[in-house]
């Protein structure tokens, strides 16, 4: 019998009910940002002389890796702290995710913003935000499941039907609790390491990951739009 790798063992990873609970509701709660947040972060961007949507999308990749780095690095940070306990690190590893999440539902929609859409359904914002998340494999699989190609995000956004989207929604589901529950817990190993050493790993695999969701949210999107749609003023 051949022998798994890391790799293969991390893909059939299974996931406790409790951190399967924990995982919903950081999904949960990160779906649950209002246009108005994410229309006046973009604003910021596109307020810069001379801004452009490739600028703006540029600010909002960096932005994005800055702040997942130091997501990872404070959990890194806060983990290996002498004297704190295993329920203490699992805690944290949580909140970390919850806090990667909520970032890169928030990158997602402000890209989405910038290319034209307002993913007010919250189905289809789900299947955005994990295909996101997921990084080269959310992308995978929504390729596979929807519309068999790269720059999904219009079909996704105005064609596939709800049933076709609640469809991709349990796929994508499914690999977040297991393919990126088992990736953060590996990182967090790392993160447990002496201060210092673990802050490093923490902020250099958020970064990787982080990397990925860049990625995905460009197959998804294609490239920036010729122009900047018009301001979106917030009553």
């Amino acid at each position: 019998m051949p022998r798994k790798t890391m790799k293969t063992r991390m893909a059939e990873a299974v996931v406790s009910p409790g951190v399967e609970h924990a995982l919903d509701g950081v999904l949960d709660h990160a779906l649950r940002l209002q246009r108005s947040v994410v229309v006046s972060y973009v604003d910021r961007l596109r307020s810069h002389p001379g801004a452009t949507p490739r600028s703006v999308i540029a600010g909002l990749e960096h932005r994005y890796l800055g702040s997942v780095a130091a997501i990872g690095a404070a959990s890194g940070g806060a983990a290996a702290v002498p004297g704190v306990g295993t329920a203490v690190t699992v805690a944290s590893a949580v909140a970390e995710v919850a806090a990667f999440v909520e970032a890169t539902a928030m990158f997602t929609l402000a890209v989405a913003e910038v290319h034209g859409y307002d993913l007010d359904d919250i189905e289809t914002r789900r299947a955005f935000v994990l295909a996101v998340v997921l990084g080269d494999a959310g992308s995978l699989a929504v390729e596979t499941a929807a519309v068999g190609g790269a720059h999904w995000a219009p079909l996704l956004a105005r064609t596939v039907s709800r049933e076709g989207i609640g469809n991709i929604n349990k796929v994508l589901l499914r690999r977040f609790l297991t393919h990126f529950g088992a990736r953060q817990g590996a990182l967090a190993l790392g993160r447990a390491l002496p201060f210092g050493v673990g802050a490093g790993i923490g902020a250099v695999g958020n970064v990787a990951l982080g990397r990925a969701s860049v990625r995905a949210a460009r197959r998804a999107f294609g490239p920036p739009p010729a122009t900047l749609g018009p301001r979106v003023i917030n009553g």
